[in-house]
C-alpha cells in the first residue's frame, strides 16, 4: 500500500471539502458568478481571519463586478438606461446584512459561533460522529427542498449521548449552516434557561416578562429552525412534559425543524405523558446516538 505525500494528502483534504461544501450548498441561492473557485456560485465566503471571530464578506467574484461601492440600497446609475438599477452584487449583499443580523441573534454559544460542518474535527472521534455529521449534511440539503410541491415531511435530528461526545457542536454548526446558507431564522435554545425557565418568569407579577407566556411559546414554535439543547433534563411536572409536548406537536405540525440533543436516549420518553411526547419525537426526528469519550477532557492538559 502506498502512502499518501504531503502535497496529495493535502488535495486529497480539498477534494474533499470541495464535494462537501458542493452537497451542503446544492439548493441554496447562489448570489455570486457561476464557477467561483472561491464560493462556488454562493457570492459569500467566510474568513476565518478576520476580526476577533472571524467575519463573513462578499467574495472576490462580487468584489469584481460590484457598480454601487457597497452602498445602500445598492443600486447605480446605469447611463444606456438613463436610471438607476439593482447593482449585479445587490442580491449578495443584502444576503450579507442578513447573515449578520441572523448571526447576532441565533442564541449559538460564543465558543460555537461561526464553526461550520467541515470544520469540526473527526481524527479518532468514532464512527457514530461520521454517521451524525452525514445526517446532518443530509438535513441541511433536504431543508433546501422544503419548499418544493412534493417536498417530503422535514425529519429532525434527536442526537444523544453522554457528555462531550459533539452534539451541541454538531446541532449548533447546523444553525450556523442554514444561516450561512439559507438566510433562515434559526435559533439556539437551552432548555432550562431559555425555555422552561423563560415560560415561568412569565408567571412573576414583578417579571418584565409578566403575562408574556403565550408570545414566548409561540415564537419558540416559529421559528423557521429551532436547536432544544439539553432535552430531557427537567421533567419534573406535568406542567413540564406539556409545554414540551405542545412545542413539539407545534413544530411538527407546522413542518418546521427541530434539532435536539440530550443524554438519554428517546426510548427514555415512553412513560412520559402518557407517551404523547415519545410518539412526536419519533415522527419528528431522526435518533442517532453518539458515543466515545469526552472530547473536552480529552483534549485538555494537566500541569505538574
Amino acid at each position: 500500500m502506498a502512502y499518501m505525500t504531503g502535497p496529495t494528502k493535502r488535495k486529497t483534504a480539498e477534494n474533499k471539502d470541495d464535494s462537501l461544501r458542493s452537497r451542503l450548498q446544492a439548493n441554496a441561492p447562489h448570489y455570486g458568478v457561476e464557477g467561483c473557485p472561491q464560493c462556488q456560485g454562493l457570492g459569500l465566503v467566510f474568513d476565518p481571519l478576520a476580526g476577533k471571530m472571524g467575519a463573513y464578506e462578499l467574495c472576490q467574484c462580487n468584489k469584481e463586478r460590484c457598480q454601487c461601492g457597497g452602498e445602500p440600497p445598492y443600486l447605480y446609475f446605469d447611463a444606456k438606461k438613463n436610471g438607476m438599477v439593482p447593482c449585479p452584487a445587490r442580491g449578495a449583499y443584502i444576503a450579507l446584512e442578513r447573515i449578520r443580523r441572523l448571526n447576532a441573534s441565533s442564541g449559538v454559544p460564543a465558543r460555537f459561533q461561526n464553526r461550520f460542518l467541515d470544520t469540526i474535527d473527526v481524527k479518532d472521534r468514532g464512527i457514530s460522529l461520521l454517521i451524525a455529521l452525514d445526517h446532518a449534511v443530509e438535513t441541511i440539503f433536504q431543508y433546501g427542498l422544503r419548499n418544493r410541491p412534493d417536498a417530503p415531511q422535514l425529519q429532525g435530528l434527536y442526537l444523544y449521548g453522554s457528555t462531550g461526545t459533539g452534539k451541541s457542536h454538531i446541532a449548533c454548526t447546523i444553525v450556523n449552516e442554514l444561516i450561512r446558507l439559507y438566510q433562515v431564522e434559526a435559533h439556539y435554545a437551552k432548555i432550562s434557561r431559555d425555555i422552561l425557565n423563560r415560560i415561568r418568569e412569565s408567571f412573576n407579577t414583578a417579571s418584565d416578562s409578566y403575562g408574556m407566556g403565550g408570545r414566548i411559546e409561540k415564537e419558540l414554535a416559529s421559528h423557521e429552525a429551532l436547536v432544544i439543547d439539553d432535552f430531557g433534563v427537567h421533567r419534573e411536572s406535568p406542567w413540564v412534559n406539556s409545554t414540551l409536548y405542545d412545542l413539539i406537536d407545534s413544530r411538527y405540525e407546522r413542518n418546521l425543524l427541530t434539532i435536539l440533543t440530550s443524554n438519554e436516549p428517546m426510548d427514555s420518553w415512553k412513560d412520559v405523558f402518557g407517551g404523547r411526547v415519545y410518539s412526536r419525537l419519533r415522527q419528528l426526528c431522526i435518533e442517532i446516538h453518539l458515543d466515545g469519550d469526552d472530547y473536552r477532557l480529552k483534549d485538555s492538559r494537566s500541569i505538574t
